[in-house]
């Protein structure tokens, strides 16, 4: 009699087992602090578990590992439900067959809307959408406005006015500096010079280099000018500068208005966060910067995928962005969640004018075009194009035309490497 009691207890709890793990979803995220996963469990449970029944188990991620991981789960066939990755990396695996396409789910349209458009560029290839944003950076200018109105300046809008400008800057001890120096991520201070002039990393088909159109030629020029004629520094303390005035605008991501905020009550009120100079074009003012963020997608292998496209519905959604954000900078100082979703960004719980700010330059900034040539290596091509300029006095003409040489000899390769997979996607999506 007790060895059926035991075992009919056994049955029970393995059925329960059985429907508890049959309504869960697993959840791959990289980049979060443990005290920022705290908080997400919890409002998850809170919230989205408690109204659709549907369970999250989460694993941290580090940046250093997650391609290899994602690659590995994928090949494997062990990946999980969801995974949120860099936005360029997620068409990578989309284009490979990890991924779903998520133009074919429900609401979908409407779920795109809610964030920024320029997002969706780094998450395509040909209207093959891989991943929804669930985070949101964005490049935006600090200026120490003591400083600037002593020089009698009251603002920079355009790259002419700066290099107008900084000839007195630096006569008076101050100076300008670019986000990336010359670092691997360069590249995004030369994206944005080449947007802002209307060019790009790719021709509008993807099939070609856009390193060689003319107006991307000047614009490289004139991002090279700013170290080799106008001698803005190639490194430096930035925070550091700021603090001192010898850099009176500057350029950087939002942690660094909370580390101004937070960490440097000397400067308080002398200083602004504004919008990136820009190019005046066809008699617009063109002030696009790099902005993105992680992004979520969902694993073909997925047995729950209904159940994973509900969960990147909730926390995409305005409500649960803005509330993650409010948790995040209530309990762990200093911190800052900007929200992806366009909703949530002017009610983010920071200063008004600086909430609008950002949201001005999200709604205009985009992110680098997917093409098939892997991101490391065109970012490769532009951080070597910059070097010879700038370090070894290479003319800047011929050294971005070399890059779109390179560029174009691995697009020539990669479209023989990837026919197969475009063909299929291309195939299903006439299908449908």
């Amino acid at each position: 009699m007790k060895t059926k009691r035991i075992f009919l207890i056994v049955l029970i709890l393995s059925f329960v087992s059985a429907v508890l793990q049959a309504n869960q979803i697993e959840v791959w995220l990289p980049g979060h602090s443990n005290e920022e996963m705290a908080i997400i469990k919890q409002l998850t449970e809170e919230t989205f578990t408690k109204d659709t029944g549907i369970s999250v188990s989460y694993t941290t991620l580090g940046w250093a590992d997650i391609e290899n991981r994602f690659l590995m789960a994928a090949v494997s066939g062990e990946a999980p439900d969801v995974g949120g990755a860099g936005a360029l990396f997620i068409p990578e695996l989309g284009l490979r067959g990890a991924l779903v396409d998520l133009t074919s789910m429900a609401d979908f349209s409407e779920v795109q809307s809610q964030s920024f458009p320029g997002f969706y560029r780094s998450l395509q290839y040909k209207g093959i959408t891989f991943g929804i944003p669930y985070t949101a950076t964005v490049t935006t200018a600090f200026q120490r406005d003591d400083v600037l109105r002593n020089l009698g300046i009251e603002k920079i809008d355009t790259w002419d006015e700066l290099m107008q400008i900084l000839p007195k800057m630096q006569a008076n001890g101050t100076n300008f500096a670019l986000q990336w120096f010359m670092s691997e991520t360069l590249y995004a201070d030369v994206n944005m010079f080449m947007w802002q002039r209307g060019a790009d990393d790719y021709n509008e088909d993807l099939t070609k280099s856009g390193y060689d159109d003319p107006e991307c030629i000047k614009a490289f020029t004139d991002y090279t000018d700013l170290y080799t004629k106008y001698k803005i520094p190639q490194e430096i303390p930035v925070f550091q500068a700021f603090l001192s005035g010898e850099l009176a605008l500057c350029l950087g991501y939002p942690p660094f208005y909370q580390n101004l905020t937070f960490s440097a009550p000397q400067i308080a009120g002398k200083w602004s966060m504004v919008q990136a100079p820009g190019y005046v074009m066809d008699g617009t003012l063109n002030r696009t910067t790099t902005g993105g963020g992680q992004a979520l997608g969902i694993f073909s292998t997925s047995k729950r995928k209904v159940e994973s496209w509900e969960f990147i519905k909730w926390i995409t959604s305005e409500k649960t962005q803005l509330e993650i954000s409010k948790r995040i900078m209530e309990q762990i100082k200093g911190s800052l969640f900007l929200p992806s979703n366009r909703g949530a960004v002017a009610k983010t719980a920071i200063a008004k004018e600086a909430a609008l700010t950002f949201e001005k330059a999200l709604t205009v900034c985009t992110s680098s075009v997917y093409g098939l040539v892997a991101p490391k290596h065109r970012r490769r091509y532009l951080q070597m194009a910059a070097q010879k300029t700038i370090l070894l006095g290479i003319d800047p003409k011929t050294a971005i035309t070399e890059a779109a040489d390179e560029h174009n000899s691995e697009i020539s390769r990669k479209q023989v490497e990837y026919d197969r997979f475009i063909k299929r996607l291309m195939e299903e999506q006439i299908r449908r």
